[in-house]
């Protein structure tokens, strides 16, 4: 599983591997909300604490790793993303 933060949004997914992305901030959710797993946004805006967020953030792992899927999965992400034996330049 691939956890990370975006603050300008990513339609990053990466197979095999689950990808959770977390907004940064609120703005970025409310434009890609459809892409983006998780806001974190709330704790910046004083409406969520570290731990709350840090509570909702375990179990949406938990539920990702017992087999529900990221939204990246869900739109078909990370099959272009995972290129193991690339022969040539990358950029």
């Amino acid at each position: 599983m691939i956890v990370f933060t975006t603050g300008r949004g990513s339609a990053y997914g990466c197979a095999p591997a689950p990808s959770l992305k977390l907004s940064t901030n609120t703005a970025l959710w409310i434009r890609q909300e459809e892409d983006i797993d998780l806001n974190c946004g709330e704790i910046a805006d004083g409406t969520s604490s570290v731990d709350e967020i840090g509570e909702v953030l375990f179990r949406l792992m938990l539920d990702t790793a017992s087999g529900n899927k990221s939204k990246s999965e869900r739109h078909g992400y990370g099959q272009s993303e995972f290129v193991p034996w690339y022969v040539g330049a990358t950029m």
